[in-house]
């Protein structure tokens, strides 16, 4: 009991550390802090990314991307961020936006302050030593599962927590035409769509969402969306 409270103690402390020194301040009252949709005035959809990186299918959904001249944001598990360094830093290079989607994908909801923070604060350690700018410091919860807790250490830290306005239900092991239909049936201007690059054991099979990406993306191009990062749905005038 003794060693775990000293374990505690010392965590306690070392988030300290962590957080003071390169932490923006707190969100303004005029940003929200959790977003779920973009402006309904912009021909903009932001497509979205979560529990990788993976090493087989991360590379597959760049290239899909990049051949639609697609933005996206990925918001990635920091376990694996730290075994995948290089994906991140692709996904930098390529002009994406990474977001903290905790470090082992526990379901925040269910953890204590000090387990809750060593999730986030590891994970954003993770990033900024890879290179993560600082303008945008964004969470999305695992399970999309956040309490007023939460969403008040968002806004502390100086985080904003971005959840979304359509579900491509990839995660539920649908086939490709599923994921496309539950996409383009719904999406609309400003829409966040989420999708999945891996799960939190590497073990699912997303070829289903990359076989969908080859329809939505040209598609959602044709009808004259424009595909943008997380800070860019959310911002007037960036074009």
């Amino acid at each position: 009991m003794q060693r775990r409270l000293n374990l505690q103690v010392a965590w306690g402390l070392m988030l300290l550390f962590l957080i003071v020194p390169g932490m923006p301040g707190p969100v303004k009252a005029a940003e929200p802090v959790t977003i779920w949709a973009g402006l309904p005035s912009e021909a903009e959809v932001a497509l979205t990314f979560d529990d990788g990186p993976s090493p087989l299918y991360t590379p597959q959904i760049l290239d899909l991307l990049a051949k639609y001249q697609a933005h996206a944001t990925f918001f990635v598990l920091g376990c694996k961020v730290e075994k995948y360094p290089w994906l991140v830093k692709e996904m930098l290079r390529r002009g994406h936006e990474v977001g903290n989607h905790s470090l082992t994908h526990p379901r925040l909801t269910k953890t204590d302050q000090l387990a809750r923070e060593k999730e986030l604060e590891t994970t954003r350690l993770d990033l900024e030593l890879l290179g993560c700018p600082h303008k945008h410091m964004l969470i999305r919860p695992p399970y999309s599962a956040f309490d007023d807790r939460l969403v008040s250490y968002a806004a502390h830290t100086g985080r904003q927590l971005v959840l979304w306005s359509i579900d491509s239900g990839d995660w539920r092991g649908l086939d490709a035409p599923a994921i496309e239909q539950n996409v383009l049936t719904r999406v609309r201007n400003g829409s966040i769509i989420v999708m999945h690059d891996s799960d939190e054991k590497n073990r699912a099979d997303r070829r289903p969402t990359v076989e969908a990406l080859k329809t939505i993306l040209p598609v959602l191009r044709h009808r004259g969306y424009k595909l943008v990062t997380i800070d860019e749905v959310m911002t007037e005038n960036h074009h």
